[in-house]
């Protein structure tokens, strides 16, 4: 890697060259422009070059550093700003396990200090961890304020925010009622926002059945709430199809004839049986069926 180091003195190139040769100083890459003279010196001699043109009358100066010099300073600077991202990355990681603020939102926020009050008896106070905090607690709390009718707790980053939603600026969350199946089917998944789920992933579960109760458990007491959430229910299906004959095209038709925009369909297979008018296909269907309360 290029180690000289390119300087510029106001002189004649006779004059410095005459007094480097004096001081034994080897040079390179002389070269003379305008009033000033070119040349370059080894990093190790620079100071060395300074000093022979002490005097301010040749107003020496580094024109240009050296290859390995500007590695070396780049390097520095990359790893101060690498260690400096590095910082901050940490402070971020860190802090976001700490509560650093507390919003509410939604048509409840007029009963902001109601809900500071219950976050804060809960844990959920400045510079303390997250972990400290009990959500479902709280939230339980904030839904027993007058007029609530729906309460969601999340963390964004540092900052807790909290959801709250009243009766009289949103009536369509005034369904009290639990979350019931409308068919028969597994439980694929289920998401409780507010509540007790009563089922689990993997559970059988028939039509009327509930999937989620209206209540939250406060200190081992229930407490009444609104059943807020959804499940994701794995349903099958049964289709018959009478077509003239077993053609490709009655086949899609048949299969045509039962997709629903509503369901997502996993699997489907179908039997043909003859008929004495043509043919029956009978269509098997697998499905995934989306139930819910409280949620728009």
């Amino acid at each position: 890697m290029n180690k000289y180091c390119e300087l510029e003195i106001t002189c004649t190139a006779e004059t410095a060259l005459k007094k480097l040769k004096k001081a034994d100083m080897p040079v390179y890459n002389c070269k003379k422009q305008g009033a000033f003279f070119i040349f370059s010196v080894k990093d190790k001699d620079i100071k060395k070059a300074f000093a022979i043109f002490a005097k301010p009358c040749y107003n020496i100066r580094v024109r240009k550093d050296s290859a390995r010099k500007r590695f070396v300073s780049g390097a520095f600077l990359r790893a101060g700003l690498v260690f400096g991202a590095l910082i901050f990355a940490a402070a971020a990681y860190i802090s976001g396990f700490f509560v650093l603020g507390v919003e509410v939102t939604g048509s409840g926020s007029y009963l902001k200090e109601e809900v500071y009050s219950i976050v804060r008896d809960g844990g959920a106070v400045i510079g303390k961890p997250f972990s400290a905090f009990d959500p479902n607690v709280a939230a339980g709390k904030i839904l027993a304020l007058p007029d609530v009718v729906f309460c969601n707790i999340k963390k964004h980053g540092s900052v807790l925010v909290v959801d709250v939603q009243t009766e009289a600026a949103h009536p369509q969350y005034a369904d009290r009622r639990p979350l019931v199946s409308d068919v028969d089917g597994k439980v694929k998944s289920i998401t409780v926002i507010c509540g007790v789920a009563a089922v689990a992933a993997g559970d059988e579960v028939f039509k009327g059945e509930t999937l989620i109760e209206p209540y939250v458990l406060i200190g081992g007491k229930a407490e009444s709430c609104m059943a807020v959430g959804y499940a994701e229910l794995q349903c099958s299906a049964v289709y018959e199809y009478f077509a003239e004959d077993d053609s490709e095209n009655s086949i899609k038709q048949a299969y045509a004839s039962v997709l629903t925009e509503e369901n997502t369909v996993i699997s489907r297979s179908h039997k043909i049986y003859g008929e004495e008018k043509g043919v029956k296909i009978v269509i098997y269907v697998e499905y995934l069926h989306k139930v819910s309360i409280n949620i728009t």
